[in-house]
């Protein structure tokens, strides 16, 4: 086999590896779309956060579509929806709020931030914070961007914006130990299209790279060889057989 019919065995294999990923990307974000949606809204499950402390924050939201507006509306990517309920009656807040206010807020207060999250199974890595208590409790804040508070199921719906955004959990009243059950949707409208686009372009990578593959492997038929003469038998390097004397020119014995 020449190198260059294993070369296209080799990139029709790499072909076909990055279109199986595709359609793999492709089921998985078709299967969260039809699955894990309520009201709109794709949705995490349902977890537990607690704290010792006075707050649980998550920061370092950044929001920049780099001039691409259109992108934040309900059509594509515009609402956020946050829904927790303290299992201890408490009454709860959920804030979201620019980053650098959040930080001001909080500069001070003991509370944790919420670093990593992973849900299967699920573990959330906290970064403890020293500080004393806060200032006033967080229902008297003007910076927030939106928020709810209350005993029960609190939901806090909030349109995207650009910018460096913070979310927090606290105790509305503003005392030590939160604890709430979370759970985080979004409105992602686009996911089905993204979807179809992958499985369209997985099968389209795979047909194509398979298709490389079996040409390159194919084995060449040799052409046909030439129909053989009568003649084909006397090699052009034989030698000829001598022919028998002509007995008619010998002299007879005398």
């Amino acid at each position: 086999m020449s190198a260059g019919r294993v070369i296209l065995i080799v990139l029709g294999s790499i072909g076909v590896l990055f279109g199986l990923a595709l359609l793999a990307g492709g089921g998985f974000l078709l299967w969260a779309d039809r699955t894990q949606r309520e009201d709109g809204y794709l949705t995490t499950p349902t977890e537990r956060f607690a704290t010792p402390t006075y707050g649980l924050t998550r920061t370092r939201l950044e929001v920049d579509t780099d001039g691409s507006g259109w992108l934040l509306n309900d059509t594509w990517f515009g609402k956020v929806r946050i829904r927790g309920e303290s299992p201890d009656a408490k009454m709860l807040f959920i804030g979201v709020g620019p980053e650098a206010a959040v930080a001001k807020y909080l500069g001070s207060v003991a509370h944790a931030s919420v670093e990593d999250i992973e849900f299967d199974p699920f573990r959330v890595k906290y970064l403890p914070i020293t500080g004393g208590a806060p200032q006033g409790p967080p229902t008297e804040q003007r910076f927030w961007a939106a928020s709810a508070s209350g005993v029960g199921t609190q939901t806090l719906t909030w349109k995207v914006r650009e910018g460096d955004w913070s979310v927090v959990l606290m105790n509305a009243d503003g005392s030590r130990s939160v604890a709430a059950d979370i759970e985080v949707g979004a409105k992602l409208s686009f996911l089905l299209w993204a979807a179809i686009g992958l499985l369209l372009g997985g099968v389209l990578v795979l047909g194509g790279s398979t298709a490389l593959i079996v040409l390159a492997a194919r084995t060449r038929q040799p052409p046909p060889a030439p129909p053989v003469s009568p003649t084909a038998g006397r090699g052009s390097g034989s030698t000829p057989a001598p022919e028998p004397p002509d007995r008619s020119t010998e002299e007879p014995p005398s």
